[in-house]
């Protein structure tokens, strides 16, 4: 009997043609892997020799805001970048000074940080925030400026026109660049944001009033009479005291029935008939 398997030549043949392509595509599939590589490697140089050649057609601004009012927007900066020599439209994108346009920004005051500058095509974009203004402050002489949520102080400015919180009376503080809020200010800075944080509070407390005996009084929108709200300690329940009393105490007796709300002592008010 004879054992084992033998291949006749056509089949012989036919192995070796389908090697031979086998290892033809391998050959095909590497080259063209190389030449795929080679073209993108050929674009990205291109585009790194050939774009900052290009010129900067526009300029935008992208500002982030919190307030209502844009107290610095386009017409702002592009003034800003003149001011200070800045060249930008008609520039090669390669010479056009990024880092400048950051240092400037950042050293405004209204700006709470700048997040990128970057080329869209031919146009420069710029992105920053604005800092958060939500107090109107006046000091006794008068001097005028804003208080940011962080207790920073800012130049007044007539492009803000949001209905802010008013802060006034014996506040002996006046602007200066790049000072915080202190002493009974920064008080009133705290009062105010925890009124921000409550709908009812926000619409009823719109003046904060620094008295003779430096004691923070409340003036509300609805009534007649003042909240002695003393200091910022214990905020959340003064507040919420306040809250109750209104709805569902001076709702029935009527906002004009006291001439003083006191809510300096802990869990208690304390009014004052006129």
């Amino acid at each position: 009997m004879r054992t084992g398997f033998s291949v006749s030549p056509l089949n012989a043949i036919f192995v070796a043609i389908i090697q031979y392509y086998s290892s033809q595509m391998r050959y095909v599939k590497a080259i063209t892997r190389i030449i795929l590589i080679i073209s993108v490697l050929i674009i990205i140089i291109w585009a790194i020799v050939s774009v900052p050649k290009h010129q900067c057609e526009s300029m935008t601004m992208a500002p982030h805001t919190q307030n209502e009012s844009l107290v610095l927007g386009q017409a702002e900066v592009e003034r800003m970048l003149s001011a200070d020599s800045i060249a930008i439209l008609g520039m090669p994108m390669k010479d056009i000074d990024v880092a400048a346009i950051t240092r400037l920004l950042s050293a405004n005051p209204y700006v709470e940080k700048v997040n990128f500058i970057h080329f869209s095509g031919s146009r420069l974009v710029v992105d920053y925030t604005l800092k958060h203004i939500i107090l109107h402050a006046f000091s006794q002489d008068g001097d005028q400026y804003f208080v940011d949520d962080s207790g920073c102080l800012l130049p007044y400015t007539a492009k803000m026109q949001d209905d802010l919180p008013v802060a006034n009376g014996h506040i002996l503080q006046h602007y200066k660049q790049g000072d915080t809020a202190r002493g009974r200010l920064a008080e009133m800075v705290n009062i105010v944001n925890a009124i921000q944080r409550d709908e009812f509070c926000q619409a009823q407390f719109r003046q904060l009033y620094l008295n003779e005996q430096n004691q923070i009084e409340l003036v509300p929108a609805v009534g007649s009479h003042v909240v002695l709200f003393g200091n910022d300690q214990n905020i959340e329940e003064k507040l919420e005291n306040l809250k109750l009393l209104y709805q569902e105490g001076l709702t029935r007796k009527g906002f004009d029935t006291y001439a003083q709300l006191d809510v300096r002592f802990k869990n208690r008010i304390i009014a004052k008939r006129k």
